[in-house]
């Protein structure tokens, strides 16, 4: 990278890291306040004073050094100049970072509820700190380290009881949230170096076009002037410009249409426009830029392929960071999760400790379904994600989606099911992707629903084409949102502004898969109504195609079908006692977590670190009822190893772990010569399922 381009991503670093917004500001003095009051009993009238000054006056600072900033960035010529700045902001860090470590070192000699308290917030503030600071792994150690390391000591040195292992657990979580954020800054990192050349490659575009044949416009509506620049003998009229864009204003569209325009000579032109467009709130165009080039002429054919070429290579950079971020972030969530739920099977622990160790449970999983999510989003957009279509009984997937959300629900929600019409008996679909959809709906529909009703309503139908349609609609009497959340609901990362909302955990991504999904599926979903603080109505329409081939049943008739292909069936309960097992992992803390839940089940266990050593344990032992193998490790991968036991005609059971969790990593752990499939994080009812699958298989 040259000089000028590091000092320039140097810059922008630094400018992340400083650039705070007065919002979050307000939540870290927000959040001050309302420790100060709830604490103010249970801990020492000086420390409190003390510690809420400090970070009041952290908060000043934070926010007076920012305009600072903005006013020198632009005259900073080298590193050094730039190195005064970074300094003030760590030990501005490091300060807020001490303050938060000391409320958690405070926290075992106060009550319960302060306990609980301090837990949340330092949850909350490292999270926050990893987020804000992802960007300079200094920074996020300045807020991160001492905070936790002070909560740690601070149950370390109370001499209570079962602190000593709470402590440890903390410091644990320190680890675990180092290699995290780690993790995460080299992929912003990552990020910032393709946004570089991707700005390079806009560059060049532009450049290309100056010498091009192509004319460029933009069109200010509300002033009515127009800028044209370029050949301007496409389209010499500007009139004419005028007519063919206003023509192609469609909803919430970008410009992207190829215009057929007669000749003088009597022949015809295939002008192709592509531009932005620009909208005020109430949906009106605003303003417009774009091209536009005679795409009969050779030379613009071949720009149109480089264009096509750069896009898609942009898609595959990006699919591939996400892809390896996923794997080396779903690494250390396995062990958090797996460790967590290990010690919250320790009927020792205190309530102060089975509840923060559950938050960290908590926190793993929703990361886990953050992860997930991102990767579902990324396939859709690089066009990778392909939906597994098979015959499903829409009325057993209904009835399992309502009733994992029952389990949830507590005794302030009413969860109604509703079927109004007759219904398939089976349909062509993809089960997995179909639960996802109405999952998520359900699930929003409870969370932004304090207390009320959500009913379920489940209708069919068909068009004039004999075409049949499956209406599955979620209405809800909860909070509702505004006409602006509403505007952005389906965008990523687009969640309302409201205080209701913020308190619901969430990261703004479930709607926007869910309407990608169900649209590639053939369907959609779509808000129907929403008012404020009334509630909210969802509806998620399958086509199933011609209903000539469906047998149409009553919903009491389709219930018991529900029931018979469901059956209950006889489960061996001591499938793992005495069985000989491998475990292959080269995470130590995976193959101690497995490890550990066999032996607990009977088995009797070895494990090993690498795929060559798998295979020497394998050949010369006296013989494993079953391999669980891990499918990334450095030298033999799992796939190398699976492949190499089959060719010497090793016949029992293999079982792939792997962090990359896909239909098409299923498919080539199949192909490999695995029997089994479980992607990481690890759930262990999930294990005991595949377990107890594969192994009886074979018996």
């Amino acid at each position: 990278m040259k000089k000028n381009d590091l000092l320039e991503l140097e810059i922008r670093k630094v400018d992340l890291l400083l650039g705070q917004s007065f919002t979050a500001m307000v939540a870290v003095l927000t959040t001050a306040y309302f420790y100060t009051f709830v604490a103010w009993d249970a801990v020492s009238h000086k420390f409190i004073i003390g510690w809420f000054l400090t970070i009041n006056v952290y908060a000043a600072l934070s926010l007076g050094i920012v305009p600072f900033w903005h006013e020198a960035k632009d005259k900073i010529q080298n590193i050094e100049q730039l190195n005064i700045w970074k300094r003030a902001k760590y030990c501005l860090l490091s300060v807020s970072g001490l303050s938060w470590g000391a409320m958690g070192f405070m926290a075992p000699w106060t009550g319960t509820t302060v306990q609980n308290l301090s837990a949340m917030l330092i949850a909350v503030m490292t999270a926050g700190g990893m987020i804000i600071y992802v960007s300079n792994r200094t920074a996020m150690l300045c807020v991160v380290g001492p905070t936790i390391v002070g909560w740690a000591l601070g149950y370390l040195v109370s001499g209570q009881p079962h602190t000593y292992l709470v402590g440890v657990i903390m410091l644990i979580y320190l680890a675990l949230v180092i290699v995290l954020g780690r993790s995460l800054n080299r992929s912003i990192m990552t990020l910032f170096s393709v946004d570089k050349i991707l700005l390079r490659s806009e560059e060049r575009v532009r450049m290309a076009m100056a010498s091009s044949e192509a004319m460029t416009w933009d069109w200010d509506i509300q002033e009515d002037m127009i800028y044209r620049e370029g050949n301007l003998q496409l389209l010499p009229e500007q009139a004419l410009l005028k007519d063919i864009l206003r023509s192609n204003f469609h909803e919430n569209r970008e410009l992207d249409f190829e215009f057929l325009l007669a000749s003088e000579n009597g022949g015809a032109r295939s002008l192709a426009f592509r531009g932005k467009v620009e909208r005020c709130e109430a949906g009106n165009v605003m303003r417009t830029s774009g091209i536009v080039w005679d795409v009969t002429i050779k030379r613009n054919q071949d720009f149109l392929l480089r264009e096509r070429d750069l896009h898609e290579a942009a898609n595959e950079a990006k699919s591939v960071l996400l892809a390896n971020a996923s794997h080396e972030i779903r690494t250390p969530l396995a062990a958090i999760l797996g460790f967590s739920e290990a010690m919250l099977a320790n009927p020792n622990l205190d309530e102060a400790a089975y509840k923060d160790i559950h938050s960290i449970q908590r926190q793993g999983k929703f990361m886990t379904s953050l992860v997930n999510d991102l990767l579902d989003l990324s396939k859709i957009e690089s066009k990778k994600l392909f939906l597994q279509k098979a015959p499903m009984s829409p009325v057993q997937e209904i009835e399992d989606s309502v009733s994992v959300i029952r389990t949830v629900i507590d005794s302030r929600h009413r969860l109604t099911l509703k079927y109004m019409t007759l219904l398939p008996d089976e349909i062509q679909m993809d089960s997995v992707r179909f639960r996802q959809v109405l999952i998520n709906l359900l699930s929003n529909a409870v969370k932004f629903t304090p207390q009320g009703e959500v009913q379920v309503l489940v209708s069919f139908g068909m068009d004039t084409e004999n075409q049949g349609t499956l209406r599955i609609r979620v209405t809800d009497s909860g909070i509702g949102m505004n006409v602006q959340t509403q505007m952005n609901l389906f965008q990523p990362f687009m969640r309302g502004e409201s205080r209701e909302v913020q308190k619901v955990v969430g990261s703004g991504l479930g709607l926007a898969l869910s309407q990608r999904l169900a649209r590639l599926s053939g369907g959609d979903l779509c808000l129907i109504e929403s008012v404020e603080g009334k509630g909210s109505i969802f509806e998620y329409s399958i086509s199933v195609g011609s209903v000539t081939p469906l047998k149409l049943v009553e919903a009491h008739q389709a219930n018991r079908l529900v029931l018979e292909r469901n059956l209950p069936q006889n489960k061996n309960s001591e499938y793992l006692k005495d069985r000989r097992i491998l475990v292959v992992d080269d995470s130590e803390d995976l193959r101690n977590l497995m490890h550990r839940y066999l032996l607990r089940h009977g088995a009797r266990v070895d494990i090993c670190d690498s795929g060559a050593e798998a295979i020497s344990y394998a050949v010369t032992a006296e013989g494993y009822d079953l391999i669980l193998m891990d499918i990334k490790m450095p030298g033999m991968s799992g796939h190398e190893a699976a492949r190499e036991l089959r060719a010497r005609g090793y016949l029992k059971p293999i079982v792939a772990l792997t962090a990359q969790a896909s239909a098409e990593g299923q498919k080539e752990c199949l192909k490999s010569g695995f029997d089994g499939y479980l992607s990481k994080p690890i759930d262990m009812s999930m294990l005991e399922e595949v377990l107890a699958k594969t192994l009886l298989a074979r018996n």
